[in-house]
């Protein structure tokens, strides 16, 4: 597999006719075809998912990804499996972490945020910067349903939050 000679930031093309762009996973640069999504490209470049790939289909967030586009100084989070890929782009998988998982009754927690706080602390520690609303790929606005959950309002978080079942969210025992 050949390439022809550009110049820089421009996609080359191999004998083959494919397209290719060059991105960089943890740092190492490789060439994959254009038109990639995130996901593909890193198995082209011959990484293997283990964990994190989920459904492939854009729906439970599992492939979650943190990249940069080449001169810009932001940091993009999206779906590896629905993310396509750019020249230059940097690339980095986020680490597969367990989601605090506590079991309760809510009947018999009420609506007392301060019994809310024993089970899931990390709630409360939200500062309201919006980040889990924008990469939720079943655009599910989260940040008010937690908001909801920090006042006790849990009838509303559960309203709020119903649409989606892939997250492993403190309402999975709401009424019973």
């Amino acid at each position: 597999m050949s390439t022809t000679d550009t110049t820089k930031g421009e996609s080359k093309e191999t004998t083959s006719g494919k397209e290719l762009v060059s991105i960089f996973v943890m740092g190492k640069k490789y060439e994959v075809p254009k038109n990639l999504t995130i996901m593909k490209a890193m198995e082209y470049a011959g990484y293997k998912y283990i964990r994190g790939c989920g459904c492939r289909g854009g729906i439970c967030g599992a492939c979650g990804t943190v990249y940069r586009k080449p001169g810009d100084y932001h940091i993009y989070v999206g779906l590896a499996c629905q993310t396509v890929v750019e020249d230059g782009m940097y690339l980095t998988q986020l680490p597969f972490f367990p989601a605090n998982r506590a079991t309760y009754n809510l009947e018999a927690i009420g609506s007392d945020p301060e019994e809310v706080y024993k089970k899931y602390p990390e709630l409360f520690r939200c500062v309201a910067c919006n980040a889990c609303t924008k990469v939720c790929p079943m655009d599910i606005s989260v940040m008010d349903y937690i908001s909801a959950i920090k006042q006790g309002d849990f009838e509303k978080a559960t309203e709020l939050s119903f649409d989606c079942i892939q997250c492993i969210f403190p309402f999975e025992n709401y009424g019973g």
